[in-house]
């Protein structure tokens, strides 16, 4: 914990939370990509001793990034310090509003991810949601929401691996081919579909013939 606490950038630090532990409990991870990984939860006491303020902040084991598989860079490798170190950097590079509470630790001898857990995450109501022309309206707000989540300045990160500005690379390959790379991604993201849906039809074909060990 110690540890972690140096690695929340000063200014991102929150002056009237004292981070004092005051329970811990051990679990396995949930969800795509984290199932199974040995993960931590931690609770804090907030600004003030009201219960109501305490956080809740996650401790995760960090795998390999995918791309480490095609990709092998020792000045890439030597930059991080391990998995968990990678994946504190990388989100605050990605995301304009990071957490603040993001860093990272080693458990155990293994590179973690500490990030918040909020109480107040909302996620929609599918069960009404039925009409085509609504499922369009959902989906491009939802689009917006991922695309300005994700819209920051690679100028403001405090990543100095990358020694450019990708912003003016990427802008110098699209100036005068917007159309081009909008018909490029439609087509991605209907063979990207084509592929999850074929997926699924394999996995749930597994799981009806009882293919798949231990389920």
């Amino acid at each position: 914990m110690e540890a972690y606490y140096q690695t929340i950038p000063a200014r991102k630090k929150r002056s009237r939370i004292n981070y004092k532990l005051k329970d811990v409990v051990r679990r396995k991870g949930l969800g795509i990509g984290s199932a199974g990984l040995e993960m931590y939860s931690v609770l804090l006491e907030g600004e003030t001793e009201a219960l109501e303020n305490d956080l809740v902040i996650s401790m995760k084991v960090s795998l390999p990034s995918a791309v480490e598989q095609y990709i092998a860079d020792p000045a890439i490798k030597a930059y991080f310090l391990h998995e968990g170190h990678r994946t504190a950097v990388s989100q605050r590079a990605l995301q304009a509003h990071a957490d603040p509470l993001l860093g990272h630790a080693t458990l155990n001898g293994k590179g973690v991810f500490v990030c918040e857990v909020s109480p107040y995450t909302a996620d929609l109501n599918w069960d009404e949601l039925n009409d085509f022309d609504e499922m369009m309206e959902v989906t491009a707000a939802l689009a917006r929401c991922v695309a300005k989540i994700h819209c920051v300045s690679d100028e403001d990160s405090d990543q100095t691996l990358i020694n450019y500005s990708t912003e003016q690379a990427i802008n110098q390959v699209l100036n005068g081919r917007e159309s081009d790379f909008v018909q490029h991604v439609t087509e991605f993201g209907e063979q990207y579909a084509a592929c999850v849906r074929a997926d699924h039809q394999l996995f749930a074909d597994a799981f009806r013939n009882r293919e798949i060990p231990g389920v």
